[in-house]
């Protein structure tokens, strides 16, 4: 059985009635709060899926980020594969703003340094990533950096436009599930910058439920 099969079990929390069931709140709170330990004990970047979408795929086919990547789209330059960084302003992302990050890719050795980290994701994982690199702030950062590397290195051999939804338990908030958009950049000589962007789901959905006509096939790191 892989790791990525092994993930814990997506499990909603959704208490119910009016309100004013104060036994009810307080059991839905010991379940979240139970929950929550398990996935901080356990928790590894496989509680992550990563899948990567065909550059070319239809904007209308990426659901609520439809807006954003046709923009992307439209600012690459004729004869070039992806777009360039300063071919985007910072209002080009104002349906997002504070939900977005953007990183600059590092070389010998490979990594990702976040230039920009949104007020919303540091309302959702509880610390700044600004000018940290991946997984520094994390319980495991050695372990998210394989993986997450891993990931991006593939983006930088052959670009796609990548998903990435997952847990943020290894920040210790199981409780908060999110779906994230990495949009590539280039100057013409490989992967320069990442633009993500990231909106909070159901702890029960999936990428399928939330982009249901975009094609998406997995990514697997080699641990």
């Amino acid at each position: 059985m892989s790791e990525r099969s092994q993930r814990l079990p997506v499990v909603g929390f959704r208490p119910t009635g009016d309100g004013n069931d104060d036994g009810q709140d307080a059991r839905a709170e010991s379940r979240r709060a139970t929950f929550g330990a398990v996935a901080r004990e356990s928790s590894t970047p496989v509680d992550w899926r990563y899948a990567m979408c065909p550059i070319d795929t239809d904007f209308m086919r990426f659901g609520p980020f439809r807006g954003l990547v046709a923009q992307w789209r439209l600012r690459i330059r004729r004869g070039e594969v992806l777009p360039r960084r300063d071919d985007f302003q910072f209002e080009d992302f104002a349906d997002w703003l504070g939900r977005i990050f953007i990183a600059k890719v590092e070389r010998e050795p490979f990594n990702l340094r976040f230039t920009l980290w949104g007020v919303k994701l540091v309302e959702w994982w509880r610390v700044d990533y600004t000018n940290r690199t991946l997984g520094e702030l994390s319980s495991n950062p050695d372990l998210w950096r394989m993986t997450e590397i891993q990931y991006f290195a593939e983006m930088d051999r052959e670009p796609f436009i990548g998903l990435a939804c997952g847990f943020l338990s290894q920040h210790g908030l199981a409780h908060i599930k999110v779906l994230g958009l990495d949009l590539p950049f280039s100057d013409g000589e490989g992967l320069t910058h990442v633009i993500s962007t990231h909106m909070k789901i159901d702890l029960g959905e999936t990428i399928e439920d939330v982009l249901p006509d975009c094609p998406v096939t997995d990514f697997t790191p080699d641990y």
